[in-house]
Order: structure tokens, then sequence, then C-alpha cells
């Protein structure tokens, strides 16, 4: 390793009454710099209280590892780590060594880190402790976001520079902290229901609270949702005038979808239930609840507030558009959604689905609603751009889809419903379900238009 040649120079004494006096004078290793004097500040007089103590010596007892904190005993794959070691240095230990830090999970694990050097290794690395230095090194790392296991244990110890083996480890006497001449510094809980969703996949957090149906998404219940990022271009399409981007969070009523959507010109002539709404602006978005890639539901909304709804019973070349999903929606447009005039600079919608909408024409589907934590359906949403002057449609959506096939099932995202802190659990299978009446309006209670700005359509009317 060449970490330590990054340190250009460091002056480390002894002054004062067991303080080593030090002077930074390099800025680290290129792509990262430390703050000057950080030695400094982390040579201790004392140790602190409150610190978990080890007192592993090593090389012979020239050097001691005191022990540690843990900030975040507990962490989901992805979230980060604090840890802070303290090492006391009885005589200076010569030769070329460094610091290495590793996590590891248990026997058989795949699970594995070789953690970076800290900023006290660049700047006061071995080579340079001197005897009376009690030295705070503080170590921060991210879990990996793919972590299998549900502990990690974190080893520390010295190792000569360049070398990689177990008995290139500086020599650390046996004992109940000691694996292969390694300290074991700590051992994590890996909370597993909190690890974030693989690629394609969204965890949609339980509401925290009351949503009311008037396009903004200010509710309480918005906190913590779901979303999705900057919609992904689809291919074959040219770029939308704008980034759309999604939340998703439920209840026991309804899924609630808010979509914000950047447009220089928001424009739509639809303004009728069931008129063709995907030919101009319009958000989409499609379920397969019970992922069997046949029978889905379609709910579109645009500018206008108008809205399209149709069940698939067998797929695309199956519609039936004279079905009424009973979702609620409103939007909030900021320009003229009755005008083309590239004046505008975008619209909002938010969209409440009855439970029962996601049967569709079939409510015998073997799908729980509401879902329990765990469940498994399939979604996607879709933004629709249409162009002045006639430059063509593009699309965007949360799942890459084509141009050509804003329906794609095989390219929806799994959606698993989870609990209001986001943590996913396996839920039991879910029970074929008793037939249901047609699906109603949510009874979500309506707002009072907003006044600034914005220019709130009036919501459309709900065909029983």
């Amino acid at each position: 390793m060449k970490r330590l040649a990054w340190v250009v120079a460091l002056s480390c004494g002894l002054a004062g009454a067991g303080l080593a006096g030090c002077v930074d004078r390099g800025p680290g290793p290129p792509g990262r710099k430390v703050a000057p004097g950080y030695a400094n500040q982390h040579l201790l007089r004392a140790v602190p209280a409150g610190i978990t103590r080890f007192d592993v010596p090593l090389a012979g007892g020239k050097v001691i590892y005191l022990g540690n904190t843990l900030a975040t005993p507990r962490v989901a794959p992805g979230g980060t780590v604090t840890v802070t070691h303290y090492w006391r240095v009885t005589a200076p230990i010569g030769g070329a060594w460094k610091p290495f830090a590793l996590v590891r999970g248990p026997a058989q694990s795949a699970d594995f880190m070789n953690l970076d050097a800290t900023d006290m290794e660049y700047v006061h690395g071995p080579s340079t402790w001197a005897a009376g230095e009690i030295i705070e090194d503080v170590q921060t790392f991210t879990v990996r976001p793919d972590w299998k296991a549900t502990t990690a244990t974190l080893a520390v110890g010295l190792i000569a520079t360049g070398k990689h083996d177990t008995l290139d480890r500086m020599p650390v006497p046996n004992g109940p902290r000691v694996v292969d001449r390694a300290i074991v510094a700590a051992t994590l809980d890996i909370d597993l229901s909190h690890a974030p969703p693989p690629p394609g996949v969204v965890n949609i957090p339980r509401a925290r609270g009351a949503i009311v149906i008037d396009g903004l998404a200010n509710d309480p219940g918005w906190v913590g949702a779901a979303e999705s990022g900057e919609f992904v271009t689809g291919e074959s399409s040219g770029e939308p005038q704008g980034a759309a981007t999604a939340k998703l969070v439920w209840d026991d009523t309804a899924l609630y979808l808010f979509v914000s959507v950047k447009d220089p010109d928001v424009y739509s002539p639809f303004k009728q239930h069931d008129d063709s709404l995907w030919q101009a602006d319009a958000v989409e978005i499609f379920i397969d609840a019970d992922r069997n890639g046949k029978g889905y539901v379609e709910l579109q909304v645009n500018p206008n507030n108008a809205t399209f709804d149709s069940w698939f019973a067998v797929g695309r070349a199956s519609a039936k558009p004279a079905w009424t999903s009973g979702m609620v929606t409103a939007v909030q447009v900021k320009g003229t959604p009755d005008q083309s005039d590239g004046t505008d600079t975008g619209w909002d919608v938010e969209i409440a689905i009855p439970w029962a909408t996601v049967k569709g024409d079939d409510p015998a589907m073997a799908v729980r609603i509401p879902p329990a934590v765990g469940d498994q359906w399939r979604l996607n949403v879709v933004r629709v751009d249409k162009r002045a002057g006639n430059d063509g449609t593009t699309v965007s959506s949360w799942n890459r889809i084509t141009i050509g096939d804003f329906h794609a099932l095989d390219r929806m995202l799994t959606a698993v419903f989870a609990d209001a802190t986001g943590a996913v659990r396996t839920a039991p299978p879910a029970p074929m379900s008793a037939p249901v009446p047609a699906p109603m309006p949510v009874p979500v209670p309506t707002a009072p238009a907003p006044a600034a700005t914005t220019t709130p359509m009036a919501p459309a009317p709900v065909v029983p």
C-alpha cells in the first residue's frame, strides 16, 4: 500500500504533560483532504470515559488497543457506521506498519468488506507513533447494500505495509477477542428488514398520517414515502421537456401516488372522462396486483384532471375502458393547461387508488386487500409528454419501458409493502379473496384550493 507515502511531512513529538505536538504539512492523498491540525485534535492526554475497554497488547506491549466507542450498533445494509478506536503507545514499534480493518459475516457467509484508511492513518500512521501517545482514530464506513447476514464483525489490527496475509499481521496474544491475529472490535446487528431494495424493486411504506387529495402532497402521510428519483426516458423515445418524479405510500383504504412533472408547456385538449388522454400530457399507472402477467388495470390523469381507467383481463387486447376504478384525483398546474404557449413550469397530480380497484373486473382475484406487510405486487408509473407543434410524444417512467409499449408487464417494478418505518417482513400467502362490491370512491376529504401561483383543477366526476 502507498497510502502512507502521501504523508508529505509530519512532525510529532511529546509536548507538555503527555500531549504530543504535531504539525500537518501535507494535504493528504490525491482526492482526499485532511484538515490541518487533525492529528493534534486526536492525540489525547487521557483515555476518555465511556469507551468499551479491551486493553489488548501488540508488538510485545509496545502498542495497546485500548478499546472503542460504537455510535451505531444496529444498522441496515447501506447504512453508515462510526466507530472510534483508541490506541496507547508505550514505545515506537519501528518498521513499516499500517492499521487494517475488515468487516465480515458469520462463517460460511460471503459478506466481507475491507475498509479504507482513516484520516488519522494518513496524517499520523504507526511509523510516526511516539511513546506516551493516546491515539483517537475515527473510522466511518458504509455497510454494503447487498449485505445478507444478520450480523457483521469488525476486526482491526496492524499489518506490515504492502502485505496482505494473516501472518503479515502484527502478533496479538490469543484470547476471546482475537481471531487470526485480529482484534474483534465490535459486532453489529444488521437490520435486514430495512435493507434497500435491489434494482427493479420498490418498498412502499405505510403512511404515517392522513392524506388529503388536493394535488399538493404536503400531508403527514407523505413523510417517508417511497421516491422514484427522476423518471428514466423510454427506449427509442426523445427526451421529455423536463423531469418527472413519483412517490408511493399506502394505508388501509388506498394506495396513494403523487407525481411531480416539470414541463415548460403543459397542455392537453382532453377534458372528459375516458378521453384518449395518452395522446397528450398525462400520467399513467399500471398495476398487476396478483403478478400473473394477465389481468391488470391502467389508470390515467392529465393536467385538466380528466381521468381514464381500463381493465385488461388477459393482456392488452382485452381492454375494458367502460370499467370504472373509483380513484380520487387532484391536479395542480403551474401554468395554463388549456394553452400551448411554452410559459408553464409543470404540474403535479395526487391519486388515491381504492384497494378494490386493483382487482379490476375480477373480484375473485387472488390478492389480499388491503395488503399485508411483505406482500408483493407489480406496477409501473409512466409520464407522457406531448410536445407543442406536433413534435411527437415522449415517454419516461419509474422503471424503464420502450416508446412502443407503455404497458410492458415484463418491465414493471416489484412493489413490496412495508410498515411505517419502511421495514419489510415476509408475509404469509394471500388467501383467495371473496367477491367484493364494485369499487367506490375513497372517502378522502377535499382541502380548500390554495391561492398563490398554482391553478387548481376541479376533480373529475366519479362515474358510478
